[in-house]
């Protein structure tokens, strides 16, 4: 028998206080959901409540229907809806990026939401059973089961028709905003620890600024390139010195091993390993260059425009990236003419702040080349710095002189300090580059990934 209309549940996706509080925070935080809902309820009163099961179903981990006999009347629309969306293949791929992940619930019920409203707008038979149901709701009148799920039933085919839809676009832009966090390293550190309205704003500016849709290729490959590099370098830093006894299983000897295998050397094998006995490599462990902070000093004159600029930017941030997991500090100054002032920043060691990312990328100075001013700058962090053993790198595609005496303090400076310069000139002529750089490479096509790898290298 079914209950009073008035006890039934509003909610055709089961949840408890938790699920509706992530929502509630979320909705709190989201213009966009918000202003969703007002156009949804002047188009369905019972909108609100379809938000709510949309977000439940995308970010709990077993979701499940709330049966239609506890449901009141006027919401057999929304769960109806719901069950042809939990039956969708896009559901399933649209839950990869949601389930108990609140930015991708939200995101996706936005999504989601907005195809629904857009199809509840559009479609007459759909508008007429809302209608039907807004009546209802205003006139406090109920609405004969009956009718209702004669009604339901004559819209089956539509309604799948919908939520396929709906779901496609939904999944188009999760999948989107997944490669913007992905490329520009933001599904770690700081990003993570942000409010949600403050994640959108982000993700917003990454999305719809050009010059950043233009980025976000180069600044992927830049961070698996780092990832590549900085796997090698760890590799390179461990040689095989000898042999020697202990009880280090990672670096015991393979026939040791075999004694396991063997019931009657087994216990042999534990003794000899409590004993510190067994036969292991020893394995040296070689100290490279890079321990101390990395400096970046990136040509923003007017020749840099375009694809130079998101080339060069986009390695400063997998400079950044190398910082970050390392944990070293990490500067950068943008620099052209000697009459501009440098833009400068730094991110504290061990992190790499989302705001200033895109400050890094987005700034520009224009006008001509000048190298002394951002030597001058990086040689007075080294000075105020306790810290020795520091990578600078410049980028550039400009020539300009270094004065004698200048030179001097520089070589002076980085004697003292244990520092080196690497250069990458995008260019022919690496002569002036060559006077106060260990390393300079010559670079011509910005799709060769050899040089990048080689700094990463070796930073």
């Amino acid at each position: 028998m079914r209950k009073n209309n008035s006890i039934l549940s509003r909610n055709s996706v089961q949840h408890d206080a938790f699920d509706k509080a992530a929502y509630e925070e979320i909705f709190c935080q989201s213009k966009e959901l918000q202003s969703l809902n007002a156009q949804g309820t002047q188009i369905l009163n019972t909108f609100a409540e379809m938000a709510e099961d949309v977000f439940f179903a995308l970010y709990k981990v077993k979701p499940e229907l709330t049966s239609a006999n506890e449901l009141a009347t006027e919401y057999l629309l929304n769960h109806e809806l719901m069950a042809k969306l939990m039956e969708s293949q896009s559901y399933q791929e649209l839950r990869e990026y949601t389930q108990l992940d609140e930015l991708g619930a939200g995101i996706g019920s936005k999504g989601l939401l907005e195809n629904l409203l857009k199809q509840l707008e559009l479609d007459g038979d759909l508008k007429e059973a809302s209608n039907k149901i807004n009546d209802a709701v205003k006139n406090k009148a109920g609405i004969p089961s009956d009718e209702v799920h004669q009604r339901v039933s004559s819209l089956q085919s539509k309604l799948r028709q919908v939520v396929e839809f709906s779901t496609d676009k939904a999944v188009a832009e999760v999948e989107e905003v997944e490669q913007v966090i992905t490329s520009w390293g933001l599904n770690q550190g700081e990003f993570t620890r942000l409010p949600y309205e403050k994640k959108l704003e982000l993700l917003h500016v990454l999305r719809n600024q050009q010059k950043f849709k233009d980025m976000i290729t180069l600044v992927g490959r830049m961070r698996r390139l780092t990832s590549v590099s900085r796997k090698v370098k760890l590799e390179h830093r461990v040689e095989l010195h000898s042999i020697t006894q202990g009880a280090d299983i990672n670096h015991v000897l393979p026939q040791e091993l075999l004694a396991l295998r063997r019931p009657l050397l087994k216990l042999d094998f534990y003794r000899r390993m409590m004993e510190k006995q067994l036969l292991q490599y020893d394995l040296n462990q070689k100290e490279y260059v890079g321990q101390g902070p990395i400096i970046a000093l990136i040509d923003t004159s007017s020749s840099m425009v375009g694809n130079r600029e998101q080339w060069s930017k986009a390695v400063a941030l997998g400079l950044a990236e190398i910082a970050e997991k390392e944990r070293r500090g990490f500067s950068y100054a943008l620099f052209a003419s000697s009459r501009a002032a440098l833009i400068t920043d730094e991110f504290q060691i061990g992190e790499r702040s989302p705001d200033k990312v895109i400050k890094l990328a987005s700034e520009f100075i224009g006008g001509g080349t000048n190298f002394e001013q951002p030597l001058q700058w990086a040689m007075d962090k080294l000075r105020e710095s306790t810290f020795s053993k520091a990578d600078i790198v410049m980028i550039t595609d400009g020539e300009c002189a270094v004065g004698n005496e200048f030179l001097k303090e520089l070589q002076k400076v980085k004697a003292q300090k244990q520092c080196r310069i690497y250069s990458i000139l995008i260019g022919n002529n690496p002569k002036e580059l060559s006077r106060w750089s260990d390393a300079v490479w010559s670079i011509t096509d910005l799709l060769d990934e050899t040089t990048v790898q080689e700094l990463f290298q070796k930073i």
